[in-house]
């Protein structure tokens, strides 16, 4: 029996390619986000794009977002930009 020379090929080690660094590029929702989900959800509603039966949770999803809009915006009032200045300096 013959033996078989194995070739044996020159391999290059896997080059790792990085991970692209989305921190800055990816953002959460934000609270504009919401609003202007209402602001969509009311233009829809007025051109009469939603049928009738759809209407109620259209309506639901809309209520839902208002409050939570208007908690949020009750709940953390925005810093004047003189304590924001302020604060920077100390």
């Amino acid at each position: 029996m013959a033996k078989k020379d194995k070739k044996v090929e020159a391999t290059q080690p896997a080059q790792e390619t990085p991970a692209p660094d989305n921190t800055d590029t990816v953002q959460g929702l934000q609270l504009s986000d919401l609003q202007t989900m209402m602001q969509i959800i009311d233009v829809v509603t007025q051109r009469g794009a939603i049928k009738a039966d759809e209407m109620g949770t259209v309506g639901a999803v809309y209520n839902k977002l208002r409050l939570f809009v208007g908690q949020t915006t009750q709940a953390a009032p925005e810093v004047p930009a003189t304590e924001e200045t302020d604060s920077a300096k100390d």
